[in-house]
């Protein structure tokens, strides 16, 4: 079908269009932060991350290219400080918590 042939043959160009669309980021600042993973180097495959979660703070110092398996990582919240962590040694300004870090923590405390 249709929607197959485009993600398995045109995935690139959609997501480029999907970065203006949602975004609103030029063609040539996705692809030069997409280019490699900023921890391990990987180039086949890599997403953009907003450092802040924020997705309509697009300014550089924001933007990094992480590989699925960071981007994952970063995402959960047992390898976050982790993550975190080598992006500060990096040079990266990183978020030190989150505003529902404390609703996980009451969450937590009381499942005990």
């Amino acid at each position: 079908c249709t929607g197959c042939y485009n993600s398995v043959f045109h995935i690139e160009k959609v997501k480029e269009q999907n970065m203006i669309k949602y975004h609103n980021i030029d063609k040539e600042k996705y692809r030069k932060i997409t280019e490699k993973c900023i921890i391990c180097g990987f180039d086949k495959i890599v997403d953009l991350h907003h450092i802040d979660h924020n997705r309509k703070n697009n300014s550089d110092s924001n933007l990094i290219g992480l590989c699925p398996n960071h981007h994952k990582l970063i995402h959960d919240r047992r390898f976050r400080k982790e993550i975190n962590n080598i992006l500060k040694d990096k040079g990266y300004i990183v978020p030190e918590g989150y505003k529902d870090d404390e609703f996980f923590k009451k969450l937590s405390s009381s499942v005990k």
